[in-house]
């Protein structure tokens, strides 16, 4: 290639103006380029639509003016010249009249303009063909040489690398106003959830101020520390829709951002956002219900308590849930366990396996049993969960605790039912958790904790 090519190819690459994302600005520098290295008349930018049927000119320039608009071309009614374009390859024209690709231009085209000779390269973008730069020489026709062929086709390359600058800069722009928009987000429930706390504390005070009891401050306490939950998730949520943020940011900042990862991050931002407003509407139905709470299913204070007698209770708060799923609960325990433990903590756990057997074991199975049996191996207390429902695919087994992992998320589940479960007995207890095999028998758990929690497993 010629030193003169070499420095206007070196002069436009060097040029700002490629990679700013103004991609006008960038044609039009591209295209002078091509006028001035292939010393012709008229050069233009023609990109073609999706199904490459249209291709449309988005800027002429001439020796005279500069065209933004241009009729498109359809295949349609220029198949000759199209058939050249699907080869996705130089479409060198050294006599117009004489060509076969610019047989059907010929009388409508070229011929008013007095376009003798034609040189069209190919833009690619991401490997694909989106268009051409063509360069029309008039009054006289044109041998084109290799080294002029290797020169427009350089400079189509120039022009994908500004299209991509464009695609990254609207990605940046959209980036911002979801990064707004979720700031805006968070500023907005936090400020609800500020309220909450204030009217849940005037809550309070009043029930203390009136009842005089004891036994209400253990119940808004334990009210606390029920709310704690779906807040946490709430910020959980919140955080992670930070960190996709954050990464989605990275991969943009190291140009390897593509629509399709783009498209994951939208939609991982819409279900994060769903989980914070769904857990926020928990929290507040918590607030308006705290009332039927009992003593124990609130309590999250340590406490010396008889086993036997805690699970019973526990049971019983939860029959009428059970009785309208048509499920009976049998429980069993060889003797008195005095335990200095969570009771709340344990109301929780066991609130959440019922459920959890509800909304998965016994979806289109009723009636059902579900059985607690409760004994002392080796100075720890183990705890078997068994329903006879539906069971759970041993192909899920080791995700089955993880947080928003469910096979329900169409029929609302949120897959934080037995991640909290989990969470409770090993932070909580001082425990462990594990599945247990049951063959075509339903699900079971075994749940080991010790008898005081300053004794841990």
């Amino acid at each position: 290639m010629s030193t003169r090519f070499s420095d206007i190819l070196h002069n436009v690459s060097r040029s700002p103006v490629i990679d700013t994302g103004d991609l006008q600005a960038a044609a039009r520098l591209i295209l002078n380029a091509a006028r001035e290295g292939l010393k012709v008349q008229r050069s233009s930018i023609w990109l073609l639509d999706h199904d490459h049927q249209h291709i449309r000119c988005t800027l002429l320039l001439d020796e005279t003016s500069e065209q933004q608009q241009l009729p498109a071309l359809s295949r349609e009614h220029y198949p000759d010249y199209f058939a050249a374009l699907d080869k996705e390859r130089a479409i060198i024209v050294n006599q117009t009249a004489n060509d076969a690709s610019t047989r059907d231009s010929l009388e409508t085209y070229l011929r008013p303009l007095d376009i003798q000779a034609l040189l069209d390269a190919p833009i690619r973008h991401y490997g694909q063909m989106i268009g051409v730069i063509c360069c029309e020489h008039q009054h006289s026709t044109r041998e084109w040489r290799d080294e002029e062929i290797a020169f427009l086709s350089t400079l189509a390359d120039l022009y994908g690398r500004a299209v991509t600058s464009e695609q990254r800069l609207n990605y940046e722009r959209q980036l911002e106003l979801i990064n707004e928009q979720l700031e805006s987000k968070v500023l907005e429930r936090t400020q609800w959830l500020e309220n909450a706390l204030r009217n849940l504390t005037h809550t309070q005070a009043k029930l203390i101020e009136s009842e005089k009891l004891a036994s209400i401050g253990r119940m808004v306490a334990g009210l606390a520390h029920e709310i704690n939950t779906p807040l946490g998730i709430a910020v959980t949520s919140a955080s992670h829709c930070e960190s996709e943020l954050k990464k989605t940011h990275r991969l943009y900042n190291q140009r390897e951002l593509d629509e399709s990862q783009f498209r994951d991050f939208l939609l991982s931002l819409t279900e994060g956002m769903h989980l914070v407003s769904h857990n926020l509407n928990r929290a507040t139905n918590l607030v308006q219900n705290f009332r039927l709470s009992g003593a124990i299913q609130t309590s999250s204070e340590e406490e010396v308590f008889e086993l036997h007698n805690c699970i019973e209770i526990i049971l019983k708060s939860l029959q009428p849930l059970l009785k309208d799923h048509h499920l009976i609960c049998h429980f069993s325990t060889p003797e008195p366990i005095r335990l200095n433990s969570y009771p709340g903590a344990i109301a929780q756990i066991l609130t959440n396996l019922v459920t959890n057997s509800i909304n998965h074991g016994f979806v289109s199975k009723a009636p059902g049993d579900i059985t607690v049996n409760i004994a002392i191996q080796n100075g720890q207390v183990h705890l078997h969960y068994r329903d006879n429902g539906s069971g759970i695919n041993e192909e899920i087994h080791d995700k089955i605790f993880e947080p928003f992992f469910t096979t329900a998320r169409k029929t609302g589940g949120s897959g934080l039912g037995l991640s909290i479960v989990h969470n409770l007995v090993t932070q909580k207890l001082k425990g462990s958790i594990s599945i247990e095999q049951m063959p075509n028998q339903g699900a079971g758990f075994l749940i080991r904790f010790p008898l005081s929690v300053s004794t841990p497993a």
